[in-house]
């Protein structure tokens, strides 16, 4: 959790982590750090991680290194004007179709090798990511000199292992660690195609003879690909509403979308926040280093940080937009169980409609301004 990379000057990381739709958040807060920001040749974060959505935003940005306020400019346009079709197919009879053969096969009807398989078809958004995202440009940007390196983290179906591809300059090395590493790539669609595919709603996605899927599955330590690639100081988005209303709600049996929505806060929230104290302990216990023990003798130092997380109940948000999803979409939800009221956790991962995601985005940029102290020391060193 600490990172043993010298350099001559702090580099600084980035961390999206994953979330779905509720990835709008992240781009409030890039927008909100625009706003605070000097505009500058070149980005605020040399390092670059991102994990499931926040693989999109962090490849979306990458590309973008040389102009920051750009890239997050662009990154603004698409959340504001997300629509579900733009991300899964939604037509009527081509989604009930999937669903029920996707039943059927799953109790031993059909064949298994020819699908579907997953709930929904996200051909679209491979679609929408080839066209908004020039891939060539990240390992330009890296020859260029605006940016150190990206990670994107997958998990592999095939091997259990968490594995964060990366494109970055020739000094970073592969790193293996138990069930998870790093691996040097070009990366490109299929990439962000594996790392937010949210397993059983998406597809897996084959890469470099393996099958993989969402990112946020078995990876424990989510800032620890950003600390591999050099990083010395780390803003930390997070996606976990500390104050949720739904705790004080009176106890009862959990509810189909209750459960599902508590399934996708453990695949996407919990270790990012476990990684979280893990920092935070590391670096307490290295403050407390004797003075007297010589520098060279303690192999790494305290990581500088700073987290945002969102100030709002998000699943609160989701139900408010509930009605504006597709009405097949709902149909189906409600077939499986899950109702408007008792799924809005689950719901607010799926909720690519642009209504929840502007007003993701303005949170975003409200709780970033509020922190404006904090991220200005932060990003001291960048600007």
């Amino acid at each position: 959790m600490v990172t043993d990379q010298v350099s001559s000057k702090p580099s600084t990381a980035l961390v999206l982590g994953g979330g779905g739709a509720r990835a709008a958040y992240q781009v409030g807060v890039l927008k909100g750090l625009a706003e605070i920001l000097p505009r500058k040749k070149g980005t605020y974060f040399p390092i670059i991680s991102g994990t499931s959505a926040g693989s999109i935003n962090a490849a979306a940005l990458a590309a973008d290194a040389d102009n920051f306020h750009q890239g997050v400019a662009k990154l603004i346009d698409v959340w504001s004007n997300f629509e579900p079709h733009h991300v899964f197919r939604t037509a009527s009879w081509g989604l009930m179709s999937r669903v029920a053969r996707w039943g059927w096969t799953s109790v031993g009807f059909g064949n298994p090798e020819k699908g579907p398989h997953s709930l929904l078809d996200n051909a679209p958004l491979r679609d929408l990511l080839s066209n908004r995202i020039d891939f060539s440009r990240i390992q330009s940007q890296v020859d260029a000199g605006h940016l150190s390196a990206l990670s994107v983290t997958a998990c592999s179906y095939t091997s259990g292992r968490s594995t964060s591809f990366y494109a970055g300059t020739s000094d970073i090395r592969p790193w293996a660690r138990v069930h998870r590493g790093g691996l040097a790539d070009a990366i490109n669609v299929e990439h962000l195609m594996a790392s937010s595919s949210i397993p059983i709603v998406f597809p897996p996605i084959l890469l470099n003879g393996e099958y993989f899927g969402d990112g946020s599955m078995r990876q424990n330590a989510p800032i620890s690909p950003a600390l591999h690639l050099g990083a010395s100081k780390v803003l930390i988005v997070g996606l976990r509403v500390e104050r949720d209303s739904e705790a004080q709600e009176p106890i009862s049996y959990p509810t189909v979308g209750e459960i599902a929505g508590y399934i996708m806060d453990t695949l996407f929230l919990n270790s990012m926040y476990s990684d979280i104290e893990r920092l935070e302990r590391i670096n307490l216990a290295l403050d407390h280093v004797p003075e007297s023990v010589p520098t060279d003798a303690v192999e790494f130092s305290p990581i500088e940080h700073a987290v945002i997380s969102p100030s709002v109940d998000i699943a609160a948000i989701a139900e408010k937009h509930y009605e504006n999803l597709p009405r097949t979409l709902r149909n189906l939800l409600r077939i499986i169980g899950m109702e408007r009221e008792t799924s809005r956790r689950f719901i607010s991962y799926l909720m690519f409609e642009k209504g929840f995601c502007r007003e993701l985005i303005e949170c975003g940029r409200k709780d970033a301004l509020e922190m404006e102290n904090e991220l200005l020391e932060l990003l001291s060193d960048e600007y």
